[in-house]
C-alpha cells in the first residue's frame, strides 16, 4: 500500500531556470491504447535535456569512454505529495566510473517542477553521508533547474570516483508542493524526508525525520566508463521489481546478476539496470503504463544499453484480459521489432509458475504454457532465458518449487530470485 508523504509548503521563490532551453529528445515510443484513459491523463511526448557532449583537447583523452547507465528505476505517477522539504534517496550502482550524472524526471507530471538544490554523496549509514563526499549537482551550470511536464533532465558531470556497488545518496530540495509526482512506487528501499527547508548540504541525518519506501523524480544514474562497458536492462513486473525482499536488502534478481557480472573480466563487464514495475502488464496499463508503451523509454533509451531481457506477461494472464496466447505473442513481437530497430539484443524469459495463487485457473495455466512454448521454440528472440524451468517444482510444473516460493505461490523467495540470476547464460548478454 502506498504510504502518505508528509508535506509542507513554503513561500514561492523565483524560478531562476524557467528559461532554460529544453531541446526535444526522441518521441515517446508508443501511445497508450484506448484503454490508457483509465490510467491517467494522456501525457505529452517525453523529452529530456541530453548530457552535454564532450569538447576540447582534454576531453579527447576520454574518447574511448562513454556514458553507461549504472542504476535505473522505471517510473509512473505515484500517489504522493511532496514539497518545501528535502528528499534523500539511496541507490546502489552496478558499475563504477570516474564521473556520474543523474536524471530527474517529470514525465508524469502535469505542471513544471523546480528542483532548488541537488547534491550527491556516498552513504555512510541510513540518511548519513560520508564526510567530504557530498558534491553539488548542476544542470547546465546552474544549481537549480525547472523541468516541464513530460520531460526529464540530465545533470552535468559530477566529478569523483564511484566504485561499483557504491550506495549513492541523492538529496533533492523541492521548494514547492508537487502533487503529480513522477516516481517509483515500490522501491524496497528507504527514502528519507526532511523537516521544512533545504538540507541537501547536511551530512548528518538530524533533519531527516520521516521515511518512505518510494523513489521520487530520480530515474537514472549513469557513469563514464570504458567504451567496452555496456548495459543490460531487465524489463518486467514485480518479479523483477523485487517483491518479496526485505526493505534495503538489495536482493532483486538483478542485484544477484550484478554480483555474477562483477566476477567476469573487465572487457566483458556489463551494468545491470532494473526496469521492473510491480503490477505492470505488457498489453494494457494497470500499475504504470503498459509495457508496450514504456519499452522504448525504460529500456531502449538507457545509456549504453546492449541487451534487454523481457520478463513480463504473468499479470496479463493472471489478472488481465488476455484470453489467448496469441495476444501476448503479438505484444512480444512488437517489442522485438522495436529493439531490433535500435540494434539492441532482446532475450525472452519464460513466464514462471503461479499455481496455487488466488487467480490461477487451468485455462490461464494453458495460456502460460503456450506462451512459454512459443518463447522457447519460435526463435523470435535473440536468445531464451528459461526462468520457468529454473524455478518450477518438477513434481508439479504449474507451481513454484517450495524453496523458491515467497509464500503466495507467485512471488519468489531470496533463493528464488537468486536462482533466476544464475539461470541466465551470461554468453547471451
Amino acid at each position: 500500500m502506498p504510504r502518505p508523504v508528509l508535506r509542507w509548503t513554503t513561500a514561492a521563490i523565483a524560478l531562476a531556470t524557467a528559461a532554460l532551453a529544453v531541446p526535444p529528445a526522441e518521441a515517446q515510443a508508443a501511445r497508450e491504447s484506448a484503454s490508457a484513459a483509465r490510467y491517467a491523463t494522456p501525457l505529452p511526448a517525453a523529452t529530456e535535456i541530453a548530457p552535454h557532449a564532450a569538447r576540447g583537447a582534454a576531453d579527447r583523452k576520454t574518447e574511448r569512454r562513454h556514458l553507461v547507465g549504472a542504476w535505473s528505476a522505471a517510473t509512473s505517477r505515484v500517489p504522493a505529495v511532496v514539497g518545501g522539504q528535502t528528499i534523500r534517496m539511496v541507490v546502489r550502482i552496478s558499475i563504477g566510473g570516474t564521473e556520474a550524472r543523474i536524471r530527474l524526471s517529470n514525465v508524469f507530471g502535469t505542471r513544471p517542477v523546480t528542483f532548488g538544490r541537488v547534491r550527491l554523496g556516498i552513504q555512510r549509514a541510513g540518511a548519513r553521508i560520508k564526510p567530504g563526499t557530498n558534491r553539488s549537482v548542476t544542470f547546465g551550470g546552474r544549481k537549480s533547474v525547472t523541468v516541464a511536464p513530460g520531460r526529464a533532465v540530465w545533470s552535468d558531470p559530477i566529478r569523483g570516483r564511484f566504485p561499483r556497488g557504491s550506495d549513492l545518496v541523492i538529496s533533492i530540495y523541492v521548494p514547492h508542493t508537487v502533487r503529480d509526482v513522477t516516481g517509483h512506487e515500490r522501491a524496497y528501499a528507504t527514502t528519507y524526508l526532511s523537516r521544512p527547508g533545504d538540507h541537501t548540504r547536511a551530512e548528518s541525518a538530524t533533519a531527516f525525520t520521516y521515511t518512505s519506501v518510494q523513489w521520487y523524480f530520480l530515474d537514472r544514474v549513469a557513469v563514464t566508463a570504458p567504451a567496452t562497458t555496456r548495459a543490460v536492462v531487465a524489463f518486467g513486473d514485480s518479479l523483477t521489481d523485487g517483491t518479496g525482499q526485505e526493505i534495503d536488502a538489495n536482493r532483486r534478481w538483478t542485484d544477484y546478476l550484478s554480483h555474477r557480472l562483477a566476477r567476469v573480466s573487465a572487457r566483458r563487464r556489463l551494468s545491470v539496470l532494473n526496469a521492473g514495475i510491480a503490477g505492470n502488464r505488457l498489453l494494457e496499463p494497470n500499475v504504470g503504463p503498459s509495457g508496450l508503451s514504456r519499452f522504448r523509454r525504460d529500456a531502449l533509451l538507457q545509456p549504453g544499453v546492449r541487451t534487454v531481457v523481457v520478463f513480463i506477461g504473468i499479470n496479463d494472464i493472471s489478472r488481465g484480459s488476455v484470453t489467448s496466447a496469441q495476444q501476448l505473442i503479438d505484444g512480444y513481437q512488437r517489442l522485438i521489432k522495436a529493439a531490433r530497430a535500435k540494434r539492441v539484443r532482446v532475450l525472452g524469459a519464460t513466464l514462471t509458475p503461479f499455481g496455487g495463487y488466488a487467480t490461477w485457473t487451468p485455462e490461464r495455466e494453458e495460456i502460460r504454457q503456450q506462451v512459454n512454448e512459443w518463447i522457447r521454440t519460435s526463435r523470435a528472440f535473440d536468445g531464451v532465458v528459461d526462468f520457468d524451468r529454473a524455478v518450477r517444482d518438477p513434481d508439479a510444473p504449474d507451481r513454484l518449487h517450495p524453496a523458491y516460493d515467497a509464500g503466495d505461490h507467485l512471488h519468489m523467495s531470496d533463493a528464488g530470485r537468486k536462482r533466476l540470476a544464475y539461470a541466465l547464460n551470461l554468453r547471451l548478454l
